[in-house]
């Protein structure tokens, strides 16, 4: 599984999660190469069981997640589950910091020691690939 990422981030910050995403994954676009599994796809249920579960199937076929930090992911319900769930799955975690944001550090990243990483594509290439 080297060099599948999951993607985790609070919903506000969908839009330049996709575009990050879809850079990573063209082959046109060299300064990002990765692969990217997701819960990008909005969901029609509110049933936090069944949440828990695809994120859980999610995060197994992935190598390590990162977290985008923007204004408002430290208000996340489902950030914290990603990472614990990661966590608790023996795989790393990372986070980066969004390009133009200044928003506080999600608790389950300081708790945890998680270091947030200044945006850029290098570093997150770096966070994706190491």
């Amino acid at each position: 599984m080297s060099n599948v990422v999951f993607f985790s981030f609070k919903e506000e910050d969908r839009g330049v999660v996709l575009t990050v995403k879809g850079r990573a994954v063209n082959s046109n676009y060299t300064s990002l190469n990765f692969r990217v599994r997701d819960l990008l796809t909005r969901w029609k249920t509110e049933d936090a069981a069944v949440i828990k579960q695809a994120i859980s199937k999610t995060i197994t076929g992935t190598s390590r997640t990162i977290v985008f930090v923007g204004n408002e992911t430290y208000t996340s319900y489902w950030v914290p589950h990603e990472v614990n769930m990661t966590l608790a799955a023996e795989k790393p975690v990372y986070a980066i910091r969004l390009s133009g944001t200044n928003g506080p550090i999600p608790k389950c990243l300081s708790d945890n020691k998680i270091r947030v990483y200044a945006w850029s594509e290098q570093n997150l290439q770096a966070l994706a690939t190491m």
